[in-house]
């Protein structure tokens, strides 16, 4: 693939960033610190992905919004920080191409260093790779582990939807799916009903086995599915507690709801040498 020429430039709080644009006009915008995609507006389309309007631009801070790379750990479901440290840090550019089936690619590479040893004492290499075109954002997430021990991950692509109103949403896809309820951490009964509406108390759960999800709001309709990434989790924090996240703006969790591609359940074991794969492809139609 032809290689493109892309400016990094000053984004919000001095923080680089570059936006990655195909010739159909699809485009996203992409932090260099974590890797993350803050926007993606698909070929013909509008903004599909939420920021918060109080969400904070600074050295070592989470971005509130987009499409936060949660590793190598999902959550608190271990002894590192929530999330991991890899939505914190800048990742480098390895570059940007484009095909010719009109899609457009950029690569970027985060490696260990004193920083994350003294998190997690681990040698590796991750790598996100980011393709818009169309009506699709593709994010592939691959991990090398070139240490002399091996090591275990969880993690996940933890993609804000932006929405006009969730109460007015459903999604499709976790009739039968064993869950977890991650607001009280107890395992549920798997739902029967095929959709799953919002209200003001909010939702979150980790679908494990979940390969694919439809979430519906009027005549839009976007499809995330996986690619090796086992579970699929579902966010929305409703009233109560988003009035304890400083970093989102009043109401802002009607207008939003996190649908993620995920590795939770059973964390990745990597041995001296190895590589792992995976990823989640977000298309939206209406």
């Amino acid at each position: 693939m032809p290689a493109i020429s892309t400016p990094i430039l000053p984004g919000a709080g001095g923080l680089p960033k570059f936006v990655l644009s195909a010739p159909d006009g699809a485009k996203a915008e992409i932090y260099l610190q974590g890797a993350h995609v803050t926007s993606w507006i698909p070929a013909g389309g509008v903004e599909q992905l939420f920021l918060s309007r109080t969400a904070r631009f600074a050295p070592g801070d989470p971005i509130r919004g987009g499409v936060p790379v949660c590793w190598p750990q999902f959550s608190g479901e271990g002894p590192l920080p929530p999330h991991g440290f890899a939505r914190n840090v800048p990742w480098e550019v390895v570059g940007v191409s484009a095909d010719d089936g009109g899609t457009v690619t950029a690569t970027l590479r985060l490696t260990d260093s004193p920083a994350t040893r003294a998190i997690w004492p681990h040698a590796f290499a991750a790598q996100i790779v980011v393709t818009v075109g169309g009506p699709r954002l593709r994010i592939a997430f691959s991990v090398t582990n070139r240490g002399d021990v091996d090591f275990t991950f969880s993690g996940a692509l933890h993609t804000y939807l932006r929405l006009e109103d969730v109460f007015q949403t459903t999604v499709e896809g976790f009739a039968g799916i064993p869950y977890k309820n991650t607001f009280t951490e107890q395992r549920e009964a798997p739902q029967s009903e095929r959709l799953l509406g919002f209200g003001p108390e909010g939702a979150g759960r980790v679908c494990y086995g979940a390969q694919s999800a439809i979430v519906r709001e009027g005549p839009r309709t976007v499809t995330l599915t996986n690619e090796n990434l086992p579970d699929i989790v579902l966010w929305n924090p409703g009233v109560e507690r988003a009035a304890r996240i400083p970093d989102l703006e009043a109401e802002g969790y009607r207008r939003m709801l996190c649908i993620e591609a995920g590795v939770v359940g059973t964390p990745v074991r990597l041995l001296p040498g190895e590589r792992w794969k995976g990823g989640q492809i977000v298309n939206v139609t209406g």
